[in-house]
This record gives C-alpha cells, sequence and structure tokens, in this order.
C-alpha cells in the first residue's frame, strides 16, 4: 500500500495488487513531481505482506479521518498465476506449474488473513473488496493491459482443460468482476 497527496491535495492510496506492476507503478508515483509520498507500506508484519495491504484491512493502517481516493490495477488472470508461479518459483517450467495449479492452488485457503506465504495467488478481487465483498465506489479500477504493456503468455502452452477450469474456478470473481474473458477449452487437433 502507498499513500499519496498529488497537486491537487487530494489524498489517495494505491492497492497493490500483487503481479500486476505494483513496484513499476509505486515507482512512477514516486517520481511524479506532482505527487509526494506520505507512507509507503513494505515488509511482512505477522502474517501480512505490508506491500500488499487490502482496502479490507486499510483501517488497521490508516489512523486518520482523512477521506482517501483508492487506486488499483487489475490483470488477466491467466496472465497473473503464470506470471505470480514462476516469480516465486524461478527454476520450475510448464509442467511444473501446471502440478503447482492441480496439486497445489487448488488446497489454497484464500481466507481474510491474507497470508504472506500465498499472497500472489489471493483472486485479485480480495484486495478490493469491503466486509460485504463488494467493490466500493470510492476505488478507481484499471486493467493493467489499459495502462501498460504487462508480459502475456502463449496460454495453450500453460494450461490444459483440467488447469484451466481450475483456474476459472478459482479466479471466477475476477473475470466476473473485472470483466476479463474466460476461456473455456482449448481444442487441440489430433494429428
Amino acid at each position: 500500500m502507498l499513500i499519496f497527496k498529488s497537486k491537487e491535495d487530494k489524498y489517495n492510496i494505491f492497492i497493490h495488487i500483487p503481479k500486476n506492476s505494483g513496484k513499476y507503478i509505486r515507482k512512477k508515483i514516486a517520481n511524479n513531481k506532482n505527487n509526494k509520498i506520505l507512507h509507503s507500506y513494505w515488509g511482512i508484519n505477522s502474517r501480512l505482506d505490508l506491500a500488499h495491504i487490502p482496502y479490507i484491512k486499510r483501517n488497521e493502517f490508516i489512523t486518520n479521518n482523512i477521506e482517501y481516493k483508492y487506486l488499483a490495477n487489475t490483470r488477466n488472470p491467466y496472465n497473473r498465476i503464470i506470471s505470480a508461479f514462476f516469480y516465486k518459483n524461478k527454476n520450475k517450467n510448464i509442467n511444473d506449474f501446471k502440478y503447482f495449479v492441480k496439486n497445489t492452488l487448488i488446497k489454497y485457503d484464500f481466507n481474510m488473513s491474507f497470508d504472506y506465504m500465498i499472497i500472489h495467488y489471493y483472486p485479485q478481487y480480495l484486495f478490493v473488496c469491503d466486509e460485504n465483498l463488494d467493490i466500493p465506489k470510492n476505488i478507481k479500477i484499471d486493467k493493467l493491459e489499459d495502462v501498460e504493456t504487462p508480459k502475456r503468455y502463449d496460454l495453450t502452452k500453460y494450461f490444459d482443460d483440467e488447469c484451466l477450469n481450475i483456474i476459472n474456478n478459482i479466479y471466477s470473481k475476477d473475470f466476473l468482476y473485472f470483466n476479463y474473458q474466460k476461456l473455456v477449452k482449448y481444442n487441440k487437433k489430433k494429428k
């Protein structure tokens, strides 16, 4: 989470959803001469990754009564999960990724504790929802693909139908809330 004041004297909070170019966007905000950084959260506190403080936990870190504008970026869930896996597992390959999706990812409990050990795999909507799991109107959410050029993967190499179904289920609300198209099935030609 990054708190900053903009030129118009508006107070803003950037909610850093993992694997959505957050470090780059933080630098962009900090390097803009019209912004003043008030607080940049980073590191681990208890079991929470402070760089990725979700909206629902904001009041544990904000102690004043200032009205903030919240900003966040989302990313295509397929590309994001690939990026997250290889960020956390530098020496793994595509088969390792498929094994992870089928045998490990499906066991994760994405609860409101936001466990730092699995934070990079949490569904994106959980970072920007309120206590009712609704997305508040005071959050401006941009698709990363509309404002930057994130890495895109050849999804046919990373997903078979089983992996696709698992990702579609785990991240179903990301697809729905942020208007990303779900892939249903790959029609691989038989030779």
